[in-house]
């Protein structure tokens, strides 16, 4: 039986209140992230299967555990303890750097890599964004002007299907309710 792990994963709302300032803003992803957390080897037996070919375990973290977006989580909060809140923000893999002058987002750029580099993580350049003053981020677009919906989100709350059953009334209001800090009253 699995102990969940309790580790808080980072409320959304705080962290887009906390680019409300940004300037410049950059978006790294980490390359299979949690692939790139070792296993402890007392665990790994359990995340055992069979195949044709045999038994195999996982060696590093696989996606799907129930405790792995808070190990990672953890990771990154420790990997980034000194720089979080003051010039980055991360969600599980998603780490972004905010600046209020294109110098400064350089600097703290370099900082971020530095700690990455020293915790022997590695990024996916292919879905890294650098030195933007709009960007997509969890669902919202973030501008030196604010954060406002992403204009996808809104397209699919407006042409959502009438619902039918329960299960889609409640999906329905999931997707409504992650906007609600945009609704007045």
């Amino acid at each position: 039986m699995t102990i969940r792990d309790t580790y808080p994963i980072p409320r959304i709302d705080d962290t887009l209140d906390s680019l409300q300032e940004a300037k410049f803003i950059s978006t790294l992803d980490l390359r299979s992230g949690y692939w790139q957390v070792e296993m402890d080897k007392n665990s790994r037996e359990k995340t055992a299967f069979v195949t044709h070919k045999g038994l195999y375990e996982f060696n590093v973290m696989p996606f799907g555990l129930t405790n792995a977006p808070a190990t990672f989580q953890r990771l990154m909060d420790v990997v980034l303890a000194g720089l979080k809140w003051q010039c980055c923000l991360v969600y599980i893999d998603d780490v972004v750097i905010y600046s209020p002058t294109f110098e400064q987002h350089l600097v703290d750029l370099e900082k971020v890599f530095q700690a990455l580099k020293e915790a022997n993580l590695t990024l996916k350049a292919s879905k890294c964004q650098f030195c933007r003053q709009e960007m997509h981020y969890l669902g919202h677009v973030v501008t030196s002007k604010g954060i406002k919906p992403d204009p996808n989100l809104i397209k699919s709350v407006i042409e959502f299907p009438q619902p039918k059953k329960i299960k889609d009334i409640q999906s329905f209001l999931g997707l409504t309710g992650y906007y609600r800090r945009f609704i007045q009253n």
